[in-house]
């Protein structure tokens, strides 16, 4: 039985996030799970994930999507845009994590669009992140 990487990945990114002296510069630590109903802009989201299992008879490696987004209300796009363009900085990197081998990581998607109350500016930050299971016999 396999225990999927995405609960450990998505906490790591979090902290990651949340500590990241670049990405605070923006929102000062107002990094959250879900969207909030009386936000303080700008802020960041780390939502939703998706996981793609690859399994053999002895081996597991799975791709796991996460999405961030981030909102401003800035007259521009451009903090948005400069939010997103900075996570991708501090997390499109290898986020070592106990039990799992990283393989890999992307981009898929970077996108920034305007609200439908036609002033908020939402930042879309789709990463890929490749990790293989380590056996009980590897080890760390």
């Amino acid at each position: 039985m396999w225990v999927s990487v995405e609960p450990d990945l998505f906490n790591r990114l979090y902290n990651e996030l949340i500590s990241s002296t670049l990405i605070n510069k923006y929102v000062d630590q107002r990094v959250y799970d879900s969207v909030q109903e009386n936000a303080v802009y700008p802020y960041v989201v780390v939502g939703e994930t998706n996981v793609t299992p690859e399994e053999t008879a002895n081996s597991m490696v799975e791709d796991v999507a996460i999405t961030i987004h981030a909102y401003s209300q800035a007259y521009n796009r451009n903090e948005a845009a400069s939010m997103i363009r900075d996570i991708a900085f501090v997390v499109n990197k290898e986020l070592e994590i106990p039990q799992y081998e990283f393989i890999r990581s992307r981009i898929s998607v970077q996108q920034v669009i305007t609200d439908i109350d036609q002033y908020t500016k939402h930042g879309i930050l789709r990463l890929l992140f490749k990790y293989r299971h380590k056996t009980r016999y590897e080890g760390e």
